[in-house]
């Protein structure tokens, strides 16, 4: 597969770097379905990742494309806003403990859905459409995620959450997921039992790491009510999982498998 950097200006009016991943195919002419994930910075390259630690994105894919039947897929990351990540990622203002963000995350879905897909569809093989599209994230890019399923439901059929940050702003979280359909969607959930880990001491907030698995559950009781696709969900409780990248690539053979099961059964 190759990797390809694309630039182009977000709502801020920076210039933000999107990192595309690209299966190397005979047919020139023929497009690929796309995961479209948060947090591109940690996708793949190691000195940019945060601690150095990647998902594991490019390694795990060729392994899968070398699988006989395995899809093309393109994988694309797009880099978060560094200082201002909470303000783009929170749907809604909230100052909980030492985070805090002007929930700018409105404008920045708005943007995102009908201004970079568009760009990166009509310049990249790219499959346009609902069905054709997967979308996943963590913490606050798993609510980020979580949002957009819910406020344009007609346009990414599959959504992948890790370790949900809705914590920060769980009443307005819930009425959006309530009032939104989920119907037919696939979605593949993941969190840990020990998501307040710290990384350097190993001592376990075990009352937040329950907080982030009670809050995990009720996302999911809620998408059932509103039709997510029982025979597709995926649920993941992880014992001894941390809110860390080394923990999401873990899973991240067992989900991009998913989500290319997702898409095959749309080609069929």
């Amino acid at each position: 597969m190759k990797r390809i950097d694309h630039y182009m200006k977000m709502p801020d009016g920076k210039e933000r770097r999107i990192r595309l991943l690209l299966p190397e195919i005979d047919d020139q002419t023929k497009k690929v379905p796309v995961l479209y994930m948060f947090d591109g910075q940690n996708l793949f390259e190691e000195e940019d990742a945060y601690g150095g630690v990647t998902w594991g994105i490019q390694e795990v894919m060729e392994k899968l494309m070398l699988q006989k039947g395995a899809l093309p897929m393109a994988v694309v990351g797009i880099d978060n806003a560094e200082e201002r990540r909470l303000d783009e990622y929170g749907p809604w203002p909230f100052t909980v403990n030492e985070h805090s963000s002007l929930g700018e995350g409105a404008i920045f879905a708005e943007y995102f859905m009908n201004h970079v897909l568009e760009e990166l569809e009509e310049t990249y093989p790219l499959l346009r459409g609902g069905k054709n599209r997967a979308l996943a994230g963590s913490s606050m890019g798993g609510l980020m995620t979580a949002y957009i399923g819910a406020k344009y439901p007609d346009k990414v059929h599959q959504l992948g959450i890790f370790s949900l940050a809705s914590w920060v702003s769980e009443e307005p979280f819930l009425k959006e997921m309530e009032e939104a359909s989920f119907h037919g969607k696939r979605i593949y959930l993941q969190v840990g039992t020990e998501e307040q880990r710290d990384q350097e001491t190993g001592q376990v907030d075990y009352v937040h790491a329950q907080m982030y698995l009670d809050h995990s559950l009720r996302f999911l009781h809620v998408v059932t009510q509103r039709g997510a696709d029982l025979e597709a969900l995926r649920i993941n409780i992880g014992a001894g999982k941390t809110h860390h990248e080394a923990a999401w690539a873990s899973y991240m053979e067992e989900f991009l498998c998913w989500v290319q099961e997702g898409f095959s059964r749309e080609e069929k």
